[in-house]
């Protein structure tokens, strides 16, 4: 999932062209001593990271080595929906390997993702509170410190993930038509899929490739969270509520046992009738109700007097003609200083793959030191994030016009070199 940042205080050229904060939510249950137990885990990541097999079986793994801290003999049934990050043969190669998930069933498509939806709604609106407060929330560190501080009686493992192990060689043996099973099983010998639950004896695919385990590379953690027993429904009995026959009368409150009884209240009695403040037939009550409380109202008594100590104030304005006028913006040159930082940033994003966040860049400006300890940046050489975004766009444009140069160039002289051939012959 992506969650879009957002400050307290937002101008309108933020709103736009945002990246997103990756973070995934995974709900673990247990059952002790008859009685179901959960707990949650969500990691959010620091940097734009794809949403493939490779990042969905890393995090995986990480949940289950944080459930097996405690009992190392815990075995594991798995279920998620039908997406292709899940259902993949490096996703089922990574499992059988670890050696302690015993199945994992798909749902249908769109479906099994009730209790992260729950949870994920409950995190939102957590963090939409941290933000009605004056904070913003633009960064992975942000968001987890917006759920630990807004939530009370935080019931879920967050951590804040940085980057993961290489990404290893892609499966050898690929599970033909993965996407039309639905249940797998892990035996010693390999994977047993079905198309339908428990339909047949399923098809055992051996010789499962092995691969290496994936490590996350964790900033922060919230630390070791116990289970919580969730609560039991109570067995309320019902009550049989055909043994009463209601007044069919509107407002009247009597009720009957029999319809006998009924019949003779409607033809004989008097309905004993309690009208409703809500009702239709209390309408006009309610009209008169109000009149008597406008009628009454304090406010109608009070009369606006000017006290005699106020003045009117004729003296002329202090400000200076054209305060209101916009000022000139005088464009100022960053020093070598900052065009080297600026580089450094820039060059890694592009060696990495991941684009450096211009937010985090700034943020990082007022943090960076120099090799004795003394800060890089004076408080007015702090780039704004909007300065950063700029630069970084003229340094991809002027990138991408060096490498139409070059490939012209290279063009033109393969030309040159296919002419003196044909000259020569």
């Amino acid at each position: 999932m992506k969650f879009l940042p957002r400050k307290f205080r937002e101008e309108q050229c933020d709103w736009f062209a945002q990246r997103g904060i990756p973070w995934h939510l995974s709900i673990a249950f247990k059952k002790i001593d008859n009685s179901l137990h959960s707990l949650g885990f969500i990691h959010i990541f620091s940097n734009q990271t794809s949403q493939d097999s490779h990042t969905t079986s890393g995090i995986i793994q990480d949940v289950i080595t944080s459930i097996q801290d405690d009992n190392q003999s815990t075995k594991f049934h798995l279920w998620s929906d039908n997406a292709a990050c899940y259902k993949s043969s490096e996703m089922m190669a990574q499992l059988f390997n670890l050696g302690s998930v015993q199945t994992y069933n798909f749902c249908e498509a769109q479906n099994g993702k009730g209790p992260c939806d729950r949870t994920a709604a409950t995190v939102k609106s957590a963090i939409r509170r941290y933000i009605n407060q004056g904070n913003d929330v633009v960064t992975a560190n942000h968001m987890k410190e917006a759920i630990d501080k807004s939530m009370k009686n935080v019931r879920y493992r967050i951590k804040v993930v940085d980057k993961m192990t290489a990404k290893p060689k892609s499966v050898d043996r690929v599970i033909p038509s993965i996407s039309s099973y639905s249940n797998f099983t892990f035996e010693r010998n390999g994977i047993r899929v079905w198309k339908a639950y428990n339909i047949g004896q399923g098809c055992l695919i051996s010789n499962i490739t092995s691969v290496e385990s994936i490590q996350l590379q964790v900033i922060e953690d919230s630390g070791h969270i116990h289970f919580h027993q969730l609560k039991q429904k109570m067995n309320i009995p019902e009550t049989d509520s055909e043994d009463v026959v209601v007044c069919s009368t509107e407002g009247c409150t009597k009720t009957f046992a029999t319809n006998e009884e009924l019949t003779n209240h409607l033809y004989s009695e008097k309905c004993t009738l309690v009208f409703d403040q809500k009702s239709s037939c209390s309408s006009d009550i309610s009209k008169v109700k109000y009149l008597e409380k406008v009628a009454e109202s304090s406010v109608n008594k009070q009369l606006m007097i000017m006290p005699s100590a106020t003045k009117l104030s004729t003296s002329d304005s202090e400000l200076d003609m054209g305060w209101a006028l916009k000022d000139e913006k005088k464009n100022k040159r960053f020093n070598k200083n900052q065009t080297d930082y600026l580089h450094e940033k820039f060059n890694k994003g592009q060696k990495s793959g991941r684009k450096e966040d211009p937010y985090s860049v700034s943020e990082a400006m007022l943090l960076e030191k120099n090799e004795d300890g003394s800060r890089r940046f004076h408080y007015s050489e702090i780039l704004s994030v909007q300065q950063i975004t700029s630069y970084f766009s003229r340094l991809c444009r002027k990138l991408k016009l060096d490498e139409s140069g070059s490939d012209a160039a290279r063009e033109e002289t393969i030309s040159n070199l296919t002419q003196q051939i044909n000259s020569d012959n």
